[in-house]
């Protein structure tokens, strides 16, 4: 109101108290020109009603996003109060997606099935909402930038589930996928679920938009279809992963290099924390991604004459290595026929783990490296951590899990890092959907509530290193 009567008093016409000049009984002078004054005082007063207009217009301007910041205040605040059993992800899922919807003039209205986790607007591949949500973007952590590479069979339903849980806090995340996709069906786990009668198309035949931006093809020379399991004779993915990988890694290295500073392949099945990565490089290892070599993660020594690897769950390299390392796999021979016979090369059926350290020992001299935290728990978890939890070396012997493992390796309940990077072997959009609410959920969730006593004891753990409060 006060700006309101300023801007009358001080933008309006003069009042005729404000236009004399002298006393009352002063003879007023003549006008020699009075057309010349009339022009000069519109101008003035137009001059003026301009500058009116853009002050109330920045007025209204900033009352609008006034309003606008305490809309989003309080739906920020409504999801903290949430005590539904529902993670705070989800929650704040939800309000991008309906503030998207609202903000947006053509976007579609929201019904009742979009308020499922899989059917919610997807965050962009570099997420923008803060943590846990987004990225962790500390200061400290500017030079550790996570980029995840998941080898993908297109499957929108473990797509939906992994951009909306753990997806969604790497700084880049990418699916590299054979170019061949189902014209109908699914996959559940490695079992093809499909209508066999109308096969598979080229992704090129699908309608504009049907694949995400962060899903790139790769024409492999081994299809991934046509294989049948051993024992049950049902069609099954086959098992192409070495070609995939070296094809997926040049990719990266051609298109992405520059936007991370870590390079992780993580498996789909796996649930992955690039928080703890960031941690365990920074703050565990002091690492430099640009001037040192690093392959990393759950070391396995169990081959006799081969080097030690990392087990394929989740296997992670600095800057530095992958641009090495993709210069290796664009010069090693291609097309070999016959199976595994200890060199860097491409072949059939051969084994991602063994491939990988072959080339990078015989062609970089760069050798595995373990991660384990000070205690010797293990940051990889190569089966579900409720599994992991009971592992006993002296019970289970010398499988290939502990052979050469160090002795003091950590055991059941100190089997784990408190910061795991990540967990494997979780292959549905439910169990990927309750592992999120267990580690990033509200207090007392029921996915927490429902574990056994020394499960829950671990993800509170691991709760509190992540510091998930509410």
């Amino acid at each position: 109101m006060k700006m309101k009567q300023q801007q009358r008093g001080e933008l309006g016409s003069p009042s005729p108290s404000k236009i004399r000049t002298g006393s009352s009984s002063r003879t007023k002078r003549s006008d020699p020109a009075p057309a010349s004054r009339g022009r000069t005082r519109r101008r003035k007063n137009g001059g003026n009603d301009m500058f009116c207009a853009f002050v109330l217009t920045m007025f209204l301007v900033a009352v609008g996003l006034s309003a606008l910041a305490m809309y989003l205040t309080t739906k920020v605040q409504s999801t903290k109060s949430s005590a539904d059993g529902s993670s705070a992800g989800d929650n704040l899922r939800s309000m991008f997606a309906s503030s998207t919807s609202e903000v947006v003039g053509n976007a579609k209205p929201r019904s009742a099935s979009n308020a499922k986790i899989s059917e919610v607007a997807v965050p962009p591949p570099t997420s923008r909402l803060p943590y846990p949500n987004g990225p962790k973007t500390d200061a400290k952590y500017a030079k550790d930038r996570v980029y995840c590479m998941v080898p993908f069979i297109w499957n929108k339903e473990i797509y939906d589930v992994i951009m909306n849980t753990w997806g969604k806090r790497c700084n880049v995340i990418n699916f590299l996928t054979d170019s061949e996709v189902m014209a109908d069906g699914k996959l559940r786990g490695d079992e093809i679920m499909a209508d066999q009668a109308k096969g598979f198309m080229h992704h090129s035949k699908f309608p504009e938009g049907t694949f995400p931006d962060n899903v790139h093809f790769i024409t492999m020379t081994r299809p991934w279809h046509g294989c049948t399991h051993r024992k049950t004779g049902k069609p099954t993915v086959c098992r192409h992963i070495w070609e995939k990988m070296w094809q997926s890694w040049i990719y990266v290295a051609d298109h992405h290099l520059n936007q991370a500073d870590w390079f992780c392949k993580v498996d789909y099945d796996t649930f992955f924390f690039p928080e703890n990565l960031q941690y365990y490089v920074r703050d565990v290892k002091g690492w430099d991604a640009y001037n040192e070599h690093h392959y990393f993660g759950l070391l396995l020594g169990h081959r006799p004459f081969a080097p030690n690897m990392i087990a394929g769950a989740a296997a992670c390299w600095s800057h530095k290595t992958l641009e090495a390392i993709a210069d290796v796999y664009r010069k090693m021979p291609k097309g070999r026929t016959q199976k595994h016979r200890n060199k860097c090369e491409d072949r059939p059926e051969a084994s991602e783990e063994i491939s990988t350290s072959l080339c990078l020992y015989e062609k970089l001299n760069v050798t595995a490296e373990s991660m384990v935290d000070d205690e010797m728990r293990q940051y990889i978890m190569v089966d579900p951590y409720h599994n992991m939890l009971t592992w006993n070396r002296t019970e289970q012997g010398e499988w290939w899990y502990w052979k050469n493992k160090p002795k003091g390796t950590g055991e059941m309940e100190d089997c784990c890092a408190r910061r795991p990077m990540g967990i494997h072997k979780y292959k549905s959009k439910e169990k990927i959907e309750s592992l999120d609410i267990q580690f990033y959920g509200l207090p007392d969730n029921k996915e927490l509530t429902r574990l056994n006593e020394r499960t829950r004891r671990y993800a509170e753990k691991v709760r509190t290193e992540l510091g998930i409060v509410y």
